[in-house]
């Protein structure tokens, strides 16, 4: 398993679950509005895992019985202390975690897909691996990552100008990456750039992986529209 793209399954089956956590996860009872309980999500001591938004991550209060363990954000524990900002902050500081975390994890997929595309192009083993079995959408590492983000940030499908832009800007800034990939792989195979060939269809290429960005956007959003 790749911590990075666990799925909540997979991380359910090593998280401890404690009789101290709130219902259902432990045998603690929240009395009143759903929007009140404090869970971890809004402590002061709770650090994210993961390159996602914080859904999982642990507790750093000593005097926490969940302290040091992996903790899914709305198990709560006794020594909840609330973080300390403003609710003007706490949303400011959301909505630019949100718009660099995606822009980091969007970028990131972009440039291992381009220097995969130019790797093949230069590999010559690159036609003896099995061609891999195609996954569905909702079953991909983008998309549960996507998911992870949009489930705690303030973006459903009527924000989804808010997603579009920073796609746009990662697609712009990607077509340099192109010309990177070629230098690292020059690097890695001890050639001269010039020597290392590009993929005859690059536009298309990168065509191709953001439709299936668009795409997977879509179902991301839509995912989090039907679990509101």
């Amino acid at each position: 398993m790749d911590a990075r793209d666990a799925t909540d399954e997979q991380l359910w089956r090593v998280c401890q679950r404690l009789s101290s956590d709130f219902e259902p996860h432990g045998q603690r009872k929240w009395q009143g509005q759903r929007e009140g309980q404090p869970d971890c999500v809004t402590c002061h001591w709770f650090l994210e895992l993961f390159r996602t938004w914080p859904d999982w991550g642990t507790c750093a209060n000593p005097q926490s019985p969940r302290a040091g363990l992996l903790t899914f954000s709305e198990q709560g524990c006794e020594e909840f202390e609330q973080e300390k900002r403003s609710r003007d902050e706490e949303t400011h500081r959301g909505r630019c975690g949100f718009e660099s975390q995606l822009g980091k994890f969007l970028r990131e997929e972009a440039g291992n897909f381009i220097c995969e595309e130019v790797r093949k192009s230069n590999d010559p083993l690159k036609d003896e691996s099995p061609t891999p079995k195609p996954e569905g959408i909702r079953e991909s590492s983008l998309y549960l990552i996507l998911r992870r983000l949009f489930r705690r940030a303030d973006v459903d499908s009527a924000r989804r100008q808010i997603v579009d832009e920073i796609v746009t800007t990662v697609r712009q800034d990607s077509r340099r990456y192109w010309e990177f990939s070629r230098r690292y792989w020059a690097r890695t195979f001890g050639e001269k750039v010039l020597a290392i060939s590009m993929p005859e269809r690059m536009q298309e290429l990168e065509d191709e992986f953001w439709e299936r960005v668009d795409d997977t956007v879509r179902e991301a959003l839509e995912w989090r529209g039907d679990n509101q």
